[in-house]
């Protein structure tokens, strides 16, 4: 996750503070908007700190299998 956050700090010119703390809301509204089993998934990839495309490549196919699509 400290990848996005850097990748956060650097894209718009923030302190690594602030970019941390807008990369923490953002899950919260995101997991917010999840089901309960889809969000905890998202918890799992977040702690294992990978990177930024590494995270999202694994939300796309976490995505895909709920649907049904790859």
């Amino acid at each position: 996750m400290n990848e996005i956050v850097q990748m956060v700090a650097q894209k718009f010119n923030l302190s690594p503070e602030t970019a941390q703390q807008i990369v923490d809301f953002i899950m919260q509204q995101v997991k917010g908007k999840l089901p309960a089993g889809v969000s905890e998934h998202l918890d799992s990839l977040a702690a294992e700190g990978s990177s930024a495309d590494g995270l999202l490549g694994k939300v796309k196919d976490l995505a895909g299998g709920l649907f049904n699509k790859s």
